[in-house]
């Protein structure tokens, strides 16, 4: 046999001239139906999505509404157009609910949101006996009456246990906060006589309460954290046949800007306030004092005292020293040594009492520094001058700048003519031209002047208003000339003793 060899597969490898029969094709049901079959499932097509539209347009017309019944919350669809429609498509009869609002006449809008409660099994403890009811109302007096349980004009029923809305689901369905709270043990308690002896009277009381403290409460006692009562008040009354009160007296303290009103049974003012926690301390005290005893109506004062040392610096004035110096013209002066003042230091003891100064007293002084002296030198070499004047060469020793005025017998002051004294000067000499008022620290009584304008005077009287370099020129009521006027005068010779010259003027002027 001429030609090729035939390729053989290796091992793996599908041959290539191995025969493959083709896929066999399945022809869909609704094509092997022929096409008179395939119009006869129009009609049953067409009623199907007409059912659709319908049930869906049914749908889309119902009320949605939230139903919270014993505090589970439903959403419900319905085509009903009442609450109580609403509650019987919830599952609920509404005239078995104890509670439903909105009323059930009420129409419905969408989203509202009902609230409802249905009876719930309530147990009742009554007379030594527990029993097992239905309750289809939440006034525990109607249900302990429901159970045949009588009850009188005293006694009460009371709630032990209710079922209520939790505070999440009152967050989560605020439409809850108008549920009453559905009882779900109460308990009859019948009335008993109570004995209170308050401060030895004696006063009989009928109860139901549980406690005490409640009974007391309803019977509208007043108590303080101060009264002394026997039992405590959380005893319950099954078996309690009296009680003890006794009263604290009631006091008044002011103490640390607060006013405190309480009762005790305690004697002593110190004892009061260590029951109130306020104990003096230190300089504290109290009016009235510790030992004195608590009445009814007393009104004890805490002071708080609290004492501050405090220093202050005090200014020493120094004082002006004069000392002479023959080297300087007389009424000259020179700076020797300038003044310093001193610093006096002061300790002292403030005093507070309810953080208000009531005292200082001064603990301790001392010189921190002492003053300085200011030292003035002041001339004291007179040299004499001569003068022309209308009377004649005069000699002087001293120059004086002062103010002079003038003055008459009738212009002196308040004396009238036949007066004591009136129209004499203080050298018992009449007032007259020549007459002239000085003040002796600055002219010597006796001393003869020249005054321009005026002549030769003598220092002869003083006055009131005359002071320092000021001089009064006296004149006869007849002649009187009014003067005002700063001039220089002439002190004449001779010179006086030395030990009664006036070295230093006064600076008054």
């Amino acid at each position: 046999m001429s030609g090729p060899l035939p390729r053989l597969p290796l091992p793996g490898e599908k041959p290539s001239g191995v025969w493959r029969p083709g896929r066999t094709q399945r022809t869909p049901w609704w094509r092997s139906l022929r096409l008179r079959g395939r119009w006869r499932l129009l009609p049953l097509i067409v009623v199907a999505l007409l059912a659709l539209a319908a049930w869906s347009g049914w749908r889309a017309s119902a009320t949605t509404v939230m139903v919270v019944a014993n505090g589970l919350p439903l959403e419900v669809s319905t085509h009903a157009r009442s609450v109580a429609g609403a509650l019987r498509a919830a599952g609920l009869h509404p005239d078995q609910a104890v509670y439903i609002y909105p009323a059930p006449d009420t129409p419905l809008q969408p989203g509202m949101t009902i609230t409802a409660a249905t009876p719930r099994p309530v147990l009742l403890h009554a007379d030594g006996r527990v029993l097992l009811v239905d309750a289809s109302t939440t006034d525990p007096a109607a249900i302990a009456r429901g159970a045949g349980i009588g009850l009188g004009p005293q006694d009460m029923v009371q709630v032990i246990r209710a079922l209520g809305p939790t505070r999440r689901e009152l967050g989560q369905e605020p439409a809850l906060l108008g549920m009453p709270p559905l009882p779900r043990e109460i308990v009859v308690r019948r009335p008993q006589t109570l004995v209170i002896n308050e401060d030895g009277q004696r006063v009989s009381l009928q109860t139901g309460e549980p406690t005490l403290g409640e009974a007391l409460s309803r019977a509208g006692y007043v108590l303080y954290e101060g009264d002394r009562i026997e039992p405590p008040l959380w005893t319950p009354l099954e078996g309690l046949l009296e009680v003890r009160i006794e009263r604290g007296r009631p006091v008044t303290v002011l103490a640390d800007d607060r006013r405190i009103e309480a009762r005790t049974h305690v004697d002593t003012v110190g004892a009061l306030l260590s029951e109130l926690h306020l104990t003096p301390s230190g300089l504290d005290y109290t009016l009235p004092g510790l030992d004195a005893p608590v009445e009814a109506g007393l009104t004890v004062t805490l002071v708080r005292v609290r004492e501050e040392t405090l220093y202050e610096t005090e200014r020493l004035p120094f004082e002006t020293v004069y000392v002479p110096d023959p080297e300087l013209d007389l009424d000259q002066q020179r700076l020797v040594q300038a003044g310093q003042p001193g610093e006096l230091h002061h300790e002292l003891v403030v005093r507070y009492e309810n953080d208000t100064e009531v005292m200082r007293r001064a603990a301790a002084e001392w010189v921190a520094r002492e003053p300085q002296a200011h030292v003035v030198a002041y001339g004291t070499r007179i040299v004499i001058h001569s003068q022309e004047t209308p009377y004649g060469k005069v000699e002087y020793w001293r120059t004086l700048r002062v103010l002079a005025t003038s003055y008459s017998p009738l212009t002196a002051g308040h004396k009238q003519p036949g007066d004591p004294g009136f129209g004499i000067a203080a050298a018992g000499v009449e007032v007259q031209r020549g007459v002239v008022a000085v003040d002796p620290r600055v002219i010597n009584l006796g001393t003869w002047m020249y005054i321009p304008g005026y002549g030769i005077g003598r220092a002869l009287d003083t006055g009131g208003a005359v002071k320092g370099q000021r001089i009064d020129l006296g004149y006869t009521d007849a002649d009187f000339f009014p003067r005002y006027e700063w001039i220089d005068i002439y002190l004449l010779t001779p010179v006086p003793p030395y030990d009664q010259i006036n070295w230093v003027l006064p600076e008054d002027r």
